[in-house]
């Protein structure tokens, strides 16, 4: 492990308090980008807003798969460190899948949908992005009143095909947050997500 291991949140109870609360609301209102500021430094190439997501959600009973991207030791050890969860290798068997938009499709694609009688079991995706500009989409569903434009830099078709695919088996299916440097967002299940020119 580093011996220069950098902390996690100053007041880990208060800190992780706030994350969750931003966390919630990001879920709660589908495509909405909010703010997440954590006061702390994760190791490159991990963003603060992203450790704070892995900090507020993982612990020694969520296995945590990484892409090449940030499978890197700083970052491993240190979300081993402070969560306590096993970094995974098969995607298949990971309770969160941690990634960027170049894997997010295939992450998704072998990511645990839950089951009938757990539909709650699914794993989570978490993508680290760059920002929240390019390809504009429109979402439907829960959360929002009539439709909400929403983008994001770096995800290819094949991940939104996959999308539509996940919504479609709803209530089964993965809930995805997205983490920039000072923001986040999420798509829960439930979202349906339209592409320009998409009926």
């Amino acid at each position: 492990m580093s011996t220069e291991l950098l902390s996690g949140f100053p007041d880990q109870a208060r800190g992780s308090a706030q994350a969750f609360r931003q966390m919630l609301d990001a879920m709660a209102q589908p495509g909405r980008v909010l703010a997440l500021t954590p006061d702390f430094e994760a190791p490159a190439p991990l963003f603060a807003s992203t450790a704070a997501i892995c900090l507020t959600l993982c612990d020694y009973d969520t296995p945590l798969w990484l892409d090449e991207t940030l499978r890197q030791a700083p970052v491993t050890d240190y979300l081993r460190f402070h969560t306590g969860a096993r970094i995974e290798s098969a995607m298949t068997q990971a309770s969160f899948l941690l990634c960027t938009p170049a894997s997010a499709a295939e992450a998704l694609a072998h990511a645990d949908r839950g089951n009938a009688e757990y539909p709650d079991a699914s794993a989570t995706l978490i993508i680290q992005l760059t920002d929240f500009g390019g390809e504009m989409l429109t979402l439907e569903g829960p959360g929002i009143k009539d439709r909400r434009h929403f983008t994001t830099c770096g995800l290819d078709s094949r991940f939104w095909t996959l999308m539509d695919d996940n919504h479609q088996l709803f209530p089964l299916g993965v809930d995805v947050y997205f983490a920039a440097p000072r923001e986040i967002a999420a798509l829960p299940r439930s979202t349906h997500i339209k592409r320009e020119g998409q009926a």
